[in-house]
Parts: C-alpha cells; structure tokens; sequence
C-alpha cells in the first residue's frame, strides 16, 4: 500500500494545522507492506524547506511548476487533476488541510480539524471562508474517511454537516514540544519581560479573544493590583486591529508585550518561566497550547467552550470566554493560591502524558490500512 501526504501545511509559520501535520508525518514509517511519500508544491524550488521537513525521512516529490497558491486558486476553472501535479501510482490520499483537490484517484482520507467557518465565521479571513465553503462539501463527499481531531469536532461534523459516525475517525493532536529552550536572559532581553507574566500564545485573530484577556488583564491590574505583564506570544492573524487598539487603550497598556512569532525555543522557555498560561480562545476543534503550557509545568486557565474541557479535563481553571470578569477572577484564582497553583501543575503534567504524537501517527496508518 502506497500513502501519499500531502506535506504543504509544514512549511507555514507552524501552528495548529502545520504542527499536525509535521509531527505526524515525521512519525511515520514503513512497514508491513506500508509505503509513505509526501507531495509539496515550490513553485521554482525558490523557497528552502529543508529546515521546515526536518526530521521528515519519507521520499517528498516536488511539484516546482506551480505555487500551492496558484493551483488552489486556479482549479476551480482548469481543474488539473492532482495526479498530474504529483504523477505515480499511489493507493491513499492524506490531507491535512479540509479541502481536496480535484479528480484523484484512489482513496482519500481528509483532515477536518474544526467548523469554525460554519460556528464563527465572522473570525476567519475571507478568502479562507470562501474556500472552505466552496470545497468543503466536494471534499467530505469525495473522502472514504474524514479524520478529526476531537470528540466535539466528530460531534460537529455529524450534527452541522450530517456525516455519518461511521465515517469519522479521531486522531488526537498531542503536545508539540520541539528542540531546546533558549536562555531566558536572551528571551527577556528580547520581548523586554522586566517581571512575572501572564503567557498566551497563539495566533493574534479575533478567534483566539485576544481583545477579552486584554480587558481581564486592565481588571487583574486595577481591582487585584497585580505585578504582572502580560505577554502575548504568536505572529499576527487577519483582523488585528482592535486587537491592537484595545491593546493601547487599557490603562495598563505598558505591560502588554507583543512578541510577534516565536521560535519552538523562546516558546518553551516562555512556558517555563510563566505565572500561567491563560486560552481564552472562544473556539477550537483541539487547542494545542494549554497541553504544551501543562509539559512545562505551568498552570493553564482555559476557555470552558468546544473541545478545551475534553482536552484539559480536570488539569485547568475554567473560565466563560465571553465574561471579562470571569476570566479575570479565574487567573487570579491560579495567581493568589501556590497550593492550587502546584495542584494544576501536577494534574496537567499526569493530563499532558495521555496524549502523544507516535499513537496519533500509528492511528493514522490503522485508518489508512483499513481501507
């Protein structure tokens, strides 16, 4: 059996979907009869990858021909079969990224990570919104299998798009805790951390309630009178502009630090050195960060909203993401008692531990064998 990934998503700025597919891929080998491959679009070999699939040891073929951007744009109209791009026979199609590409053959498995674009889609860039919703119905009618990430995603996908039980695998996300930490005195230097800190990391979009925290974070500062700052760690999604106004608005403005996209090392000693971690996000099919935060040994409040209970379970303060109070009182909670601070520690370490990229690999290729 041959399985061909398709790798694109790896070579992003890596978060949720680009981590997914990195971590697993690299974990995938062959065996009992299983060939893996990957397929990657670079446009003039113009971008060096090499450090994006580090790690990755399966045959990658290289469509130098088209950008991935241009083929998604244009197939709509020029429907250029996949397999064109990517010539070979192959017996199973794995993408990581919704949608599929038109006219392959074989069989397709198909990764649908969250519904936001139906559930929130006033939180998604618009060009991404019109993609989704032009291709989504294609992709899910064309694939043998839909992979999804979490009990809440399956139970979306049957209840907003009707696809049956039968039809959906789960292959959990795990934390994703790559290479070293980085010396904390260059961290601190660089984002200019003068003190303890509130940490989010994610990506800077209306999804992930940036502009709530930031409103919590004025309340912990006037009515609890903390000494933290606030730092936020992720490169910057679409719509940021409130964001950033709010963000300068609050009378604590000063402490709220920006750091702009992070290395996987500044970010695990951002973990490390952090009061807690606070995900507000008001939506999410897994949410990777809160686990990566219990690694480390920081104590997370998170978001009681989709799939972040399944995912925290009893590791993490729960907080409504729509009550600025109440995510306020949450990290105050976790900030004012060191007994349940190290309680949270424990838990999230011992909750951290169920999850792990080699099972989540090995479930993947038990999809695709089963086909």
């Amino acid at each position: 059996m041959k399985i061909a990934l398709e790798l694109q998503p790896c070579c992003w700025d890596r978060s949720g979907i680009g981590t997914y597919t990195y971590e697993i891929a690299k974990r995938l080998q062959n065996r009992d009869g299983i060939e893996f491959c990957g397929n990657l679009f670079n446009f003039g070999g113009k971008d060096d990858v090499t450090q994006k699939l580090e790690g990755i040891t399966m045959p990658i073929k290289v469509n130098p021909f088209f950008s991935y951007g241009i083929y998604r744009r244009i197939w709509r109209y020029v429907p250029i079969p996949y397999q064109v791009m990517f010539p070979g026979n192959v017996d199973v199609s794995v993408f990581f990224n919704f949608i599929v590409p038109p006219s392959i053959k074989g069989h397709v498995v198909t990764v649908v990570h969250d519904l936001t674009y139906l559930r929130y889609p006033e939180t998604m860039k618009r060009s991404n919104l019109t993609h989704l919703r032009r291709g989504i119905s294609y992709s899910i009618n064309r694939s043998d299998k839909i992979i999804t990430v979490s009990e809440f995603s399956k139970c979306e996908l049957q209840r907003l798009l009707g696809v049956p039980e039968e039809k959906i695998e789960i292959v959990y996300n795990a934390p994703s805790l790559i290479g070293e930490s980085a010396d904390y005195a260059d961290v601190s230097r660089k984002f200019k951390i003068q003190r303890e800190y509130i940490l989010f990391v994610g990506t800077i979009e209306p999804r992930k309630n940036v502009e709530r925290l930031l409103k919590a974070f004025e309340i912990l500062k006037s009515k609890y009178h903390i000494p933290h700052q606030l730092i936020l760690a992720g490169g910057k999604g679409w719509n940021d502009k409130s964001i950033f106004q709010t963000a300068q608005s609050i009378n604590c403005a000063d402490d709220v630090v920006f750091t702009g996209y992070v290395s996987s090392a500044e970010k695990n000693t951002l973990y490390q050195r952090a009061s807690v971690f606070v995900f507000p996000s008001i939506y999410e099919g897994f949410g990777i960060p809160p686990l990566e935060a219990m690694c480390h040994g920081c104590p997370v409040v998170c978001a009681d909203t989709a799939s972040l209970p399944e995912v925290v379970g009893d590791a993490a303060e729960l907080v409504n993401p729509e009550n600025v109070e109440n995510i306020a009182d949450g990290i105050f909670r976790v900030l004012s008692s060191d007994n349940y601070r190290q309680e949270l520690t424990k838990r999230g370490y011992d909750r951290a531990k169920t999850f792990s990229w080699e099972t989540s690999a090995h479930r993947l290729t038990e999809v695709c064998k089963n086909l």
